[in-house]
């Protein structure tokens, strides 16, 4: 550590929900799961091949984050200094961590989910930019390494796993045949593995499906073939009879002998995948994954049987192991076409360059990643509580088979007419799930919940702990919808009241979609009755990709495109802050404009406050829409604000706006025609602090853009990817703090006079006064006053989130010439005692540590006083 460099700032703690729901297996990473983890020959996980900056986060992946309280004061020295050795860092990252890093085995639970996309796309970000922050900012070296006169292009070939496959010690002029070849060898490793899947499935369904019809079945089995097998002799002709010899033909040997190159090859081979996923044909594998669970429960109840037919068989596989080949295939493919990309990527000069063909590849692996998705969420329509699969049925007859059917079976609908079953295989493909905040109108609540959307249907359902229930559904004959603001639509039934529901989301990741999806739904059901109306599949595939937010692919050179996408997302930015000076507009006419006078005098502090907080914004609009705009000029302006006092502004209105809250007693409510003035006083003070994810939102998007773009080793300005992990981080922290520092003193108007947090952590409170008050509590240090808040853990996606409940009691320091009310308890080392108008408070944290630090902390205000 450098004797003269400050400590960096302390990061706050994040609590990262776990949504413990399960899928069908399907990974999207290019890292092995921990079910097929490569070994080397010494039992010891073999090293994965990673791109130049995941590098960074794979070292760092153990260094957890700090347990002290966020800062809301910006300690401008500390981050110039840190700030001047992100060069020299960016140089030297790979030579610290190594070509070939081991990546730890994931840890595997009893139950995966789907994640919510646009909440995957904010942990993700933030999870990148503090693996950063933490590589460029804390690192251990006692000096900075010199830079070399000829430093190696950041983007270096990535080995993949084998030590003949690197290309140090060759010659720059046989690169371009090694690489040549490296392409061969993947084309012909895609089609023999293609070959031998092929092979699998046809080998396996001759061995096992004439036992369904043998005289020794299970009477239980007998017409079960569908549920066991499901659609596996489908896709074994999908892939026999049209995949495979598609691929032969774009791998042709005698094509390349008339000197066709290996590049060619591979655009033919990218283009039949593309080609598949955008016409459905690969819709078999989501058909699969809607019953597998079903199939799985069957097998397992049977065991035994199938166990004796595979011995009887002398199988090695066995039917467990073949039914899983359709689960494992998606991502193998996606596998092979990184490969690829990373060979493409090669050139003569030794340095990565980017061209149509790679642009075609890395549009591929999108796409494979949405199929992925969309198959991951597909089996988690079996957890509905009321859906259930083929009925099961005993024929002594061996030709009868069950056949496939989903059954959902609505119930608690108003209209008794509502409660039919549906078989959800006869409502169209199933498009995509939607995670939202759902309020119900008939039941007059608000639940998280999940919408399932088909091409002819959509169900909601509410998430419990343990299973989802069903709440209601739609038919694309009679659904009807209203648009409330960005982030926000009413979902009604023919007429508005009836099975009225309001579906919202932060973030157009899930909203936009959704609103594509109910236009071409009602335009379906009004022409449903004409003969030969088909829905438009252009339509449908944006709803399955709009978080690709891409054009069609043209023959233009991908670099440009990129600069496309970002400046794209700046103006959006631009034009977000535009309408966010709009709102406030519309909010102060409404709220604040019509006070009285006397109302004006008492809150002239908030109204001096809201006038800089408006000019704060104007001031952001002016510096992010200057010339020339884009990422690089935005992530300049959010440095200057962090290491300055420009957001100050934000601390003198967290002191002011709770007379406003207290004060502002509207009696009137806003039109629901005005959407821009927010429904409530305390969410109209809440506007400004919520702004700032906006930009929390620019900064995420691109970190996982250059992060996605670096794992395909595809070249990115590493300097501004690290500066933009920085400047991520301190504003999520900042914004962190507004929150929390806003939720308390919302709880109590005394708290705002006890000055802004300084320290704060989890305890329990032991044998108070009342036995309602025991139990979890967070003790807050601020500038005057310690400050205990009695904690309501509510279940959210089955982990627990902390809501304030009440204020327990309220310390104000009283300066060196008082005693101090908190005393460390001589009988417990991890307990602090308050004695507080004559009673004892005993508060017990997790460990002596925490206690100990806790303790020193309010000395510190203390003695400040």
């Amino acid at each position: 550590m450098h004797p003269g460099r400050p400590t960096p700032p302390p990061k706050p703690k994040r609590f990262i929900p776990n949504r413990d729901l399960r899928d069908s297996g399907i990974s999207v990473s290019d890292e092995p799961t921990g079910g097929a983890t490569a070994t080397s020959a010494g039992g010891s996980p073999a090293p994965v091949p990673v791109g130049g900056v995941r590098q960074l986060a794979i070292r760092f992946e153990s260094i957890g984050l700090y347990s002290s309280a966020p800062l809301l004061k910006v300690d401008t020295t500390n981050s110039l200094k840190k700030s001047s050795s992100i060069a020299s860092i960016a140089t030297n990252s790979r030579k610290q961590f190594g070509s070939k890093p081991v990546i730890p085995p994931k840890p595997q639970w009893s139950q995966k989910h789907q994640s919510y996309r646009a909440h995957a796309l904010e942990v993700r970000a933030n999870a990148i930019a503090e693996q950063i922050y933490d590589t460029v900012y804390e690192s251990t070296d006692d000096e900075e390494a010199p830079e070399e006169a000829n430093p190696e292009p950041y983007y270096t070939q990535v080995p993949s796993g084998s030590s003949d496959r690197s290309t140090d010690d060759r010659p720059v002029s046989n690169e371009s045949d090694v690489s040549g070849d490296r392409i061969a060898k993947v084309i012909d490793e895609l089609i023999e593995k293609e070959r031998r899947y092929v092979d699998t499935l046809e080998q396996g369904i001759k061995n096992y499906v004439p036992t369904m019809y043998s005289q020794t079945l299970p009477a239980a089995l007998r017409g079960q073939r569908a549920i066991i097998f499901i659609n596996l002799e489908e896709i074994m002709r999908t892939h026999r009879d049209h995949l495979l010899p598609d691929l032969e033909r774009a791998a042709d040997s005698t094509t390349l002998a008339n000197g066709q190159s290996e590049g060619r090859v591979v655009e033919k081979i990218a283009q039949t995948f593309l080609e598949y996923i955008e016409n459905e044909r690969f819709y078999c594998y989501v058909q699969f994954a809607m019953h597998h669970a079903e199939s799985e429960a069957v097998r397992l109840r049977y065991s035994d049987y199938f166990l004796k037919v595979q011995h009887d068989l002398n199988d090695r596989l066995g039917l467990n192991s073949l039914l899983l080949q359709p689960i494992q295939r998606l991502p193998r493919y996606k596998l092979l076409m990184n490969e690829m990309v990373k060979d493409m990527l090669k050139e003569v000069d030794g340095k990565r360059t980017l061209n149509r063909r790679t642009a075609l590849l890395c549009k591929l692996d999108k796409r494979l990643s949405n199929l992925i998705d969309r198959v991951n969420q597909a089996i988690n329509i079996r957890d509905i509580h009321q859906c259930s699969g083929s009925a099961p049925t005993r024929s002594f007859s061996h030709t009868l088979d069950t056949p496939l059917t989903l059954i959902l079976q609505p119930e608690g609908n108003r209209n008794p007419n509502r409660d039919t079953p549906i078989n959800l295989l006869y409502q169209g493909r199933f498009l995509r799930l939607f995670l939202l905040d759902i309020y119900d109108v008939n039941v007059r609540r608000k639940y998280s919940g999940k919408l399932f959307a088909f091409e002819k249907l959509l169900i909601y359902v509410e998430i419990l702990r343990d299973r989802m229930e069903y709440r209601g559904h739609y038919a694309n004959t009679e659904v009807c919808y209203t648009e409330e603001g960005t982030n926000r639509i009413v979902l009604f039934a023919a007429a508005q009241g009836t099975q009225e529901i309001i579906v919202q989301s932060e973030t157009h990741t899930e909203m936009q979609p959704l609103l594509t999806l109910l236009q071409q739904m009602t335009r379906s059901g009004i022409y449903d009755s004409v003969s030969g109306y088909e829905p438009q599949e252009a339509t449908y595939q944006q709803v399955l990709e709009y978080e690709e937010d891409e054009e069609p692919y043209e023959d233009l050179e991908d670099q440009q495109q990129e600069v496309w996408d970002e400046q794209r997302m700046t103006v959006a930015l631009i034009d977000a802050q535009e309408q966010f000076l709009e709102v406030l507009e519309a909010n102060q006419s409404f709220y604040l404009d019509t006070l009285s006078f006397e109302l004006k005098q008492k809150l002239a502090g908030f109204l001096k406050t809201f006038e800089a907080i408006k000019n704060l914004h104007k001031e952001i609009l002016q510096d992010i829409s200057g010339t020339p705009h884009g990422p690089n000029t935005i992530c300049r302006c959010f440095e200057r604000y962090l290491m300055s006092d420009v957001l100050v502004p934000y601390m003198d209105y967290l002191r002011e706006f709770r007379k406003a809250v207290k004060y502002i007693q509207h009696c009137q409510t806003p039109s629901n025609f005005h959407n821009r003035v927010a429904s409530t006083v305390e969410k109209f003070t809440f506007l400004c602090i919520e702004h700032l994810q906006e930009f929390n939102r620019f900064f995420e998007t691109l970190i996982v853009k250059y992060s996605d773009d670096s794992t395909l080793n595809l070249p990115i300005d590493t300097e501004l990817f690290q500066r933009l992990a920085f400047v991520q981080v301190r504003l999520n922290a900042y914004r962190s703090d507004l929150v929390l520092n806003y939720n308390l003193f919302l709880l109590d108007d005394r708290l705002p006079a006890c000055g802004l947090v300084f320290y704060n952590d989890r305890a329990m409170l032991a044998g108070p006064i009342r036995d309602a008050d025991a139990g979890p509590c967070r003790m807050f240090v601020c500038e005057r006053a310690a400050v205990c808040v009695k904690l309501h853990d509510i279940p959210e996606h089955g982990q627990p989130v902390e809501r304030f409940v009440r204020v327990l009691f309220l310390d104000r320091f009283a300066g060196r010439g008082a005693l101090m009310k908190a005393r460390r308890s001589k009988r417990r080392p991890e307990r602090v005692n308050f004695l507080i108008d004559g009673m004892k408070f005993r508060i017990d944290f997790s460990d002596r540590q925490t206690m100990g630090k806790f303790f020193q902390n309010y000395i510190d205000k203390y003695t400040k006083m």
